[in-house]
């Protein structure tokens, strides 16, 4: 009888291994190729020449966060010989901090689509770079300069496709919009913040918003393997600011606590307070579709990221790679540490310092925060946001996704599309406020040494990917009318 009893059970749980280790994770559905019409042609190699001179006149603007009024003129003299009208929405105070608008109207009085990028830069030192960052050096079919990716390479892949649409007059179902902002590397607070707050109605009548997050690449998370990264959800941003009391001393008897070791002590228990990784929801669908550009076994193991006996092997692998970690965890980042100033022999009575979060959709700042003040309560450290922006998140099945996933894969055959989370956040963040659906891709097919290139040195982009970034863009605005 006991025998029987332990085959049954050991029968029972082989079958439910069995399962559980067959199980895989969700994909996502992607439009069918033969569901997206042709659009009308249009004359890349007439443009080619005007595109590579228009984007180096605009890398040669130096845009470091500011200027963007030069940018703006810039794009503005292009659409006037189009004859497209446009404005320029500056910050009240600062008249360099600008934004342009210009529009195509729809038949529609909703469903708008809306292409945007950012016009400001980072810095740049030109004693680490091969070619002077804003002198936007051609050569061998690669444009050089800060911004060839980020991002102004991409605002004239979608200037050249919102100009292409009024030269093929295709009527419109919905209105169009070019959108340059201003101000997003350094928070959104002259750009995007400033326009959906104090400009709401710029938005009326739009629903879909492409802009970047996300990029096309090529040999980077499987080798041999071309991926578009589709960005439709963003991390949480929350920025804490941190202060430490206690008693000053003298070096050479330091008390048992004292502001800048629990200061450290804290420190260390905030980054002690998760291990491993969380997979959401998000994050599975990324990795079954990298699965289904993996060759076996990692396609076994990418398709069951969630799976109980399968997860310990992938957690490696994450952890092996800060990109996948930063995915996969509520990052905590240490990024500042100040004591008051006194010789090396003084204990300091105060000490100050910062942490940087990055938060999974379905976690909020507050409840973040207050976790925080537990672990901060005990050593008596100051807890104060400084921001805090929720995760945001649009829909995966939104037609915008739909139809940009499938045109990329028809302009690129054999490549694969995942739907991505962004670690870090852009203007996106600001305008799925207002219920926009907001995709990210730069729709370009880069290497690894091109991405190093973001906010590195030697940013650069090839001549093809400008074209197909245009191409792409212009056949899904085709597509979605």
């Amino acid at each position: 009888m006991r025998k029987k009893i332990v085959l049954s059970i050991s029968t029972i749980l082989a079958l439910f291994l069995a399962f559980t280790f067959l199980k895989t994770e969700k994909g996502i559905k992607i439009a069918a190729a033969d569901t997206i019409k042709a659009a009308p042609a249009a004359d890349w190699a007439g443009m080619k020449n005007s595109a590579v001179s228009d984007l180096r006149a605009l890398l040669r603007i130096q845009s470091i966060r500011g200027n963007e009024l030069a940018v703006c003129r810039l794009l503005q003299s292009i659409l006037k010989k189009e004859q497209i009208a446009s404005r320029i929405i500056s910050y009240p105070g600062k008249p360099d901090r600008a934004s342009l608008i210009a529009e195509l109207p729809g038949s529609q009085p909703t469903g708008g689509l809306i292409l945007t990028g950012h016009m400001d830069v980072v810095e740049a030192n030109a004693d680490d770079w091969d070619h002077p960052p804003y002198s936007a050096d051609m050569r061998d079919g690669r444009i050089h300069g800060r911004g060839a990716v980020d991002m102004k390479g991409m605002l004239m892949m979608e200037l050249y496709a919102f100009l292409s649409i009024h030269r093929a007059k295709i009527p419109l179902k919905r209105k169009l919009m070019f959108l340059a902002i201003a101000d997003e590397e350094s928070r959104s607070i002259f750009g995007a913040q400033f326009l959906t707050q104090k400009h709401p109605e710029i938005f009326t009548g739009y629903e879909y918003v492409l802009n970047e997050g996300g990029i096309g690449t090529v040999d980077v998370a499987v080798p041999g393997a071309k991926i578009f990264n589709l960005q439709y959800a963003e991390k949480g941003l929350l920025w804490l600011k941190l202060k430490s009391k206690g008693d000053s001393g003298h070096g050479s008897t330091p008390p048992v606590h004292y502001a800048a070791l629990d200061l450290m002590h804290f420190f260390q228990d905030l980054e002690n307070m998760e291990k491993g990784t969380t997979i959401t929801d998000e994050t599975a669908a990324f990795f079954y579709q990298v699965g289904e550009a993996s060759s076996f076994p990692n396609s076994f193991v990418l398709k069951r990221s969630r799976n109980p006996l399968i997860k310990p092997l992938l957690d490696g692998f994450i952890q092996s790679n800060r990109h996948l970690r930063a995915m996969t965890s509520n990052t905590r980042s240490f990024t500042g540490f100040q004591t008051e100033a006194s010789g090396t022999n003084v204990i300091a009575a105060r000490a100050a310092g910062k942490v940087d979060i990055r938060l999974l959709p379905g976690v909020t700042p507050e409840q973040f925060t207050e976790r925080v003040k537990k672990i901060a309560e005990p050593y008596g450290i100051e807890v104060e946001v400084e921001i805090a922006d929720p995760p945001t998140v649009s829909p995966i099945d939104g037609e915008l996704f739909q139809v940009l996933a499938r045109v990329a894969m028809n302009n690129v055959p054999g490549s694969h599309v995942t739907p991505f989370l962004s670690p870090g956040t852009t203007d996106s963040t600001y305008l799925r406020r207002l219920g926009l659906k907001c995709y990210g891709l730069i729709p370009g097919i880069f290497t690894s040494d091109d991405i190093d290139g973001m906010h590195g040195k030697n940013e650069s982009i090839t001549v093809d990917n400008l074209m197909l970034g245009m191409k792409i863009i212009y056949e899904t605005i085709a597509a979605m009318n």
